[in-house]
């Protein structure tokens, strides 16, 4: 069903019922969206909105409109509208959702950003005031079935379509906020890499034989540095005969591969909870989407105790040793009785790849530096010379 469809021609047109629309407006959407949320709940529930799901809500809605006598019934078109647009859309950020060249959706108050092509710039989408973002905040959080108030201000929820969700509410942040990570319509290939210059022939060549000869790999990179897509594309070099277990915050790989269990932390279970699940489901390989806290330490001692091949990112400002120390910060939440120098010890005895990518200020993505872990030391691999990745040694 079109949007077309839903919101019909004969509408009246906001500025011809402008004056009646404002006084009456919202006591009638409230009355009709409370009469919803208390008789129809299981109708209004939903994050993303199909053909099947619009019609039940809107014969739940007529139901409702049915049994207002008090509104002016010339209005009734325009109420109706506004009342489908607030369940099911997502006000005024809804065109930007349909915008392809849109890969990231930041609301700091009532300001609106965008991402495209790697650069962020300001977007002419304003909200009236900063409810109208909190409302919509707590709207997303609900339709997820998460809570969102003063006591949780930080939720994620998830779009059906891969696109991720982040609120935060004050007083954690001075003004409601909302960052979407809009999903891609289509995922980069490694044709793709090689056309942008993200990455050379040789080195996916050697980067692929390494995950088939089951190294222990970590990419690190800064924020939306393509670390997320390196790593899905080094995953599908897995053996098909092979089990992976994927772990993440909210899910975003959907590796392509048979004998995949797809798990994603929810409530309180964490990520760090999950990994210690995934060690009894008889997996080859662990990949963790991102490491971000004490699952280090449990994913270090999975990728040395039978998990050979296993696969994590980083949020790193550099690679080689910073990328080992972070892990050993985030390792040393959980680890009684041993020392950083310690953790750092046991996590070179056990990466054997470490691969950091970087963005540029106009916004491409690339591979900087690839690094072997041998005998406690970090030996260059490869490296980006300032035109082109360069071999360094032989692994």
């Amino acid at each position: 069903m079109s949007r077309d469809a839903w919101f019909p021609e004969e509408t009246p047109a906001w500025d011809g019922a402008a004056g009646e629309a404002v006084a009456d407006g919202e006591a009638v959407l409230s009355r009709w969206m409370g009469r919803l949320q208390s008789e129809f709940p299981q109708r209004i529930s939903h994050l993303v909105w199909d053909a099947d799901r619009i019609r039940l809500l809107e014969e739940a809605l007529d139901v409702v409109v049915r049994d207002d006598a008090d509104c002016p019934s010339h209005l009734l078109p325009f109420f109706r509208r506004s009342v489908i647009n607030r369940i099911t859309g997502l006000g005024p950020l809804d065109p930007l959702l349909l915008d392809d060249t849109v890969t990231e959706i930041m609301v700091n108050g009532q300001h609106v950003y965008v991402e495209r092509h790697g650069v962020i710039e300001p977007c002419p989408v304003e909200f009236y005031h900063g409810q109208e973002v909190e409302d919509l905040a707590r709207r997303i959080a609900n339709r997820a079935g998460r809570e969102l108030n003063t006591e949780t201000p930080l939720c994620d929820a998830r779009l059906s379509d891969g696109s991720r969700i982040h609120c935060v509410l004050p007083p954690v942040s001075e003004v409601p906020t909302i960052t979407i990570r809009r999903a891609p319509m289509n995922l980069m290939g490694i044709d793709d890499w090689f056309h942008l210059g993200s990455i050379s022939t040789d080195l996916w060549e050697d980067l692929a034989f390494m995950v088939r000869s089951r190294k222990n790999i970590i990419i690190a990179g800064g924020a939306s540095s393509g670390k997320t897509s390196l790593l899905r594309l080094l995953v599908g070099c897995a053996a098909q005969d092979e089990r992976l277990v994927t772990i993440e915050d909210v899910r975003e790989l959907n590796v392509p591969h048979p004998n995949t269990v797809r798990l994603e932390a929810f409530g309180h279970f964490t990520v760090r909870d999950l990994v210690a699940n995934a060690l009894r489901m008889r997996p080859d390989r662990i990949i963790v989407g991102e490491v971000r806290g004490p699952e280090a330490l449990d994913l270090i001692d999975a990728m040395s105790s039978g998990h050979p091949g296993s696969l994590c990112t980083v949020h790193c400002a550099d690679g080689g040793m910073r990328a080992v120390h972070r892990l050993a910060r985030m390792a040393l939440q959980r680890a009684q009785g041993l020392s950083f120098e310690s953790l750092t010890a046991q996590i070179m005895d056990t990466i054997d790849v470490i691969v950091y990518l970087v963005r540029e200020p106009g916004g491409n993505r690339r591979v900087d530096t690839v690094m072997d872990v041998r005998a406690q030391a970090l030996h260059l691999r490869w490296h980006w010379d300032g035109g082109e990745l360069q071999r360094d040694g032989v692994g």
